[in-house]
């Protein structure tokens, strides 16, 4: 009978020691579901459950696959965009009536190159590696591996 009691009173106060504990977490959540723009609640979430859990190695891959889609994408959400940009060119369209030079790159968007730059449209071939790098007011200038110079582009699709 005293064991019986005794499991009882264990049983009984675990539930109000656990709940007593104060970890710095729930005020971390209260502060995120505070926040109006969806996009930083939905970070502070992520990083208030990573403080808790661990950071999710599956999901933190998801993260950087989608700023890698979404570069040159202007419509994107700005933290949800890559600095940079390296790929290969899968397909080349040149329309010489409109000298409108389009390519594809390995990831499925298409660019157009502009007429800025010194890069010249002969180099634009399919297998071709290529870097995109952010320039002034939301520009984007491609370069080619081994080429000199510079092409400014634009991202059609």
């Amino acid at each position: 009978m005293k064991r019986l009691i005794g499991l009882a009173a264990i049983v009984l106060a675990v539930p109000v020691g656990v709940g007593a504990q104060e970890t710095g977490n729930d005020a971390r959540l209260l502060q995120c579901r505070e926040i109006e723009r969806k996009s930083q609640r939905l970070e502070c979430f992520d990083e208030a459950m990573d403080a808790i859990f661990g950071v999710d190695e599956i999901a933190e891959a998801e993260r950087q696959e989608l700023q890698r889609d979404n570069f040159g994408n202007l419509a994107a959400d700005q933290q949800d965009v890559a600095d940079d940009f390296t790929g290969t060119i899968t397909h080349v369209d040149f329309n010489q009536t409109y000298n409108i030079l389009r390519f594809q790159l390995d990831n499925g968007s298409v660019w157009e190159a502009k007429s800025s730059g010194s890069l010249r449209y002969g180099f634009f071939q399919p297998g071709e590696q290529v870097t995109i790098e952010r320039g002034a007011l939301g520009t984007f200038k491609l370069s080619i591996a081994g080429k000199r110079g510079w092409r400014g582009v634009k991202r059609i699709d």
